[in-house]
């Protein structure tokens, strides 16, 4: 092991910049031969790069001075017998020789060096951009693997270094990940996409990078040690009628092999959105019509109305759709067929929430708003809906089928945000309840981002309207039992009020990005609601459901999440083992 000697002795400091082009390389003169000894490293900066020198038995190496991990001096490290370097601050260890790291991450960056007239040179270039980028994405791509967020922001910032953008990472990402969702897709894809959206809101190169980090750090926890669950290859030839069939059937295979023939035939996102849908509109006897009528050039909007079916698994798979879609506005057609993949499997197993006993009155009340021909007796409102049952809210629903679907959609979202703003945070809290009342504030934001999921996918097809108002009234219906009951709204709202939106606004990013929060499903539907409401707001919201809707955002940001429930998970595994046999 080589003496360490003091710093001093070891800096060399700056050299006139004095160059040189030989063979295709440009050399730069680095440091006078002489001062160079065994065991006595030099550092030196040349245009604006930290360099490490070592003479080890006769021969010179040179990289990079500071470690790749978190940027100790090398030049402070230890040189073996056998050219190994060791960073003394974590233990991360390289071969000096190649640059390769033999415990820890990264690789070090090495110099090629000469020495000429009594001076050693070194070629200092950095490699080609295109070089720089493809090694940041395989680097990114270990990072993942080990859920090392701070190697993940390191990569992403080299990326960007090397003039490449985050979606470029985003789309290899979501190509290497797709498969590995055993359930389909998840939040983690539909918050990069919002992660994404909120960066380019922004201008400082920090909150910039953060943003890009997070929406990566997600996929990669949830795919953390997966194995890969492979979609089928096979490809038939497209059939709406067959597709939709093997979505109420839960065929995964089926749809799949479907879906890959509809994309071997050309057809892209936008057309295969409707066709999709016929396969939600088989119940309550409205395939048929939609089916004979469906054709290529008008499928646009039949996905979501897969997504509509049933009421399916919490809103999921209306609210992953929105993002699908806008994924592939701004990644392009290489990430299509992957994140198709992953919705339909998730949409395949998605809890058919309506056929439990507590919602299958959605049916009668689907069937009940499609022979409502009357008009509504007067414009509905929030109070019609806040803290009623399921029953309660259906009935009011279809009792304002003849009001206009906006009408209707702005009292039950005013509803929605009023039940957040009066939530009975006990229960996110106990440890003593059922496993029926596991209930939280994600239930309570849920609500809002359905529906405007909704909003956003009515705007195009109008018809899907009644299903999507009374799968939101079971929404608001489902939340009554969980209300503080000396809480009125009005006064919940006043305690919460907004009353200086821009400010409002950059106080709620400044709290998502810097959330402190470990589990990234929280942080996400922090921005998920936050976006929601600020897209509603921006489309335009009666004053009272954009007042009651901003309340109930900044009061959602004030929470401190509970993220791990030990003595509830306990007590409920107890209850469960002894009512077993």
């Amino acid at each position: 092991m080589p003496v360490v000697s003091d710093r001093a002795n070891r800096t060399q400091g700056t050299m006139p910049d004095e160059r040189l082009t030989s063979g295709g390389a440009e050399w730069t003169r680095a440091v006078e031969f002489d001062r160079l000894q065994p065991s006595r490293p030099i550092a030196v900066k040349l245009r604006g790069k930290h360099v490490a020198l070592f003479l080890h038995q006769g021969e010179i190496f040179a990289c990079n001075n500071r470690c790749p991990h978190e940027g100790y001096p090398l030049v402070e490290g230890a040189l073996d017998a056998d050219c190994v370097l060791t960073c003394n601050w974590h233990n991360w260890k390289f071969d000096l020789k190649t640059g390769a790291t033999l415990y820890g991450g990264d690789n070090l960056r090495i110099y090629p060096v000469k020495v000429e007239d009594g001076a050693v040179w070194l070629d200092i270039r950095d490699p080609p951009a295109a070089e720089r980028i493809e090694r940041a994405l395989e680097h990114l791509e270990l990072a993942m693997a080990e859920f090392d967020t701070a190697r993940i922001a390191r990569e992403l910032a080299r990326l960007g270094k090397a003039g490449a953008e985050p979606e470029l990472a985003l789309v290899r990402v979501i190509q290497g990940t797709h498969a590995r969702l055993r359930d389909g897709m998840t939040h983690a894809y539909a918050a990069a996409e919002a992660w994404l959206r909120l960066r380019d809101s922004l201008a400082g190169e920090t909150l910039r990078l953060a943003c890009a980090v997070e929406a990566l750090v997600y996929i990669a926890f949830d795919t953390l040690r997966e194995r890969t669950h492979p979609f089928t290859a096979e490809s038939v030839a497209w059939n709406a009628g067959d597709f939709a069939a093997a979505i109420e059937s839960q065929d995964e295979d089926r749809a799949a092999a479907l879906l890959n023939g509809a994309l071997a035939q050309g057809l892209h996102f936008a057309d295969l959105e409707p066709a999709l849908a016929a396969a939600a509109l088989a119940h309550y006897n409205d395939f048929g019509q939609l089916a004979q009528g469906l054709h290529f050039a008008d499928l646009e909007p039949a996905l979501a109305a897969a997504a509509l079916a049933h009421y399916n698994d919490f809103g999921h798979s209306l609210i992953y759709l929105m993002h699908v879609r806008r994924l592939i506005e701004r990644l392009g057609t290489e990430v299509e067929a992957p994140l198709l993949l992953a919705w339909l499997r998730s949409l395949v197993l998605a809890t058919r929430e309506d056929l439990l006993p507590e919602f299958r009155l959605y049916a009668d009340a689907l069937a009940a708003w499609h022979a409502s021909a009357r008009q509504a007796d007067r414009q509905p409102g929030p109070d019609a809906f806040e803290g009623q049952s399921v029953r309660q809210v259906l009935d009011a629903t279809v009792a304002a089928a003849g009001s206009t679907p906006l009408e209707v959609y702005f009292a039950l979202m005013e509803a929605s945000a009023r039940h957040l703003l009066r939530f009975d945070e006990r229960h996110a809290l106990r440890t003593d309840n059922s496993v029926a009342d596991n209930v939280g504030w994600l239930d309570f934001t849920h609500a809002l981002t359905f529906g405007h999921a909704l909003r956003q996918q009515c705007a195009r097809q109008p018809h899907l309207w009644p299903r999507g108002l009374l799968q939101l009234a079971l929404f608001v219906g489902r939340n009554s039992g969980y209300l503080d009951a000396n809480t009125a709204a009005q006064t919940a709202i006043q305690e919460w009020a907004v009353t200086d939106e821009t400010a409002f606004h950059e106080r709620a990013v400044a709290t998502i990005v810097d959330h402190g929060v470990g589990l990234p499903i929280f942080p996400a539907h922090w921005l998920k609601t936050w976006s929601a409401v600020r897209d509603e707001v921006a489309a335009g919201l009666p004053a009272g459901a954009r007042t009651a809707m901003l309340a109930a955002v900044n009061r959602l940001l004030a929470v401190r999440f509970k993220q791990r429930h030990a003595l509830r998970t306990a007590h409920q595994a107890l209850g469960f083992v002894g009512r077993e046999g």
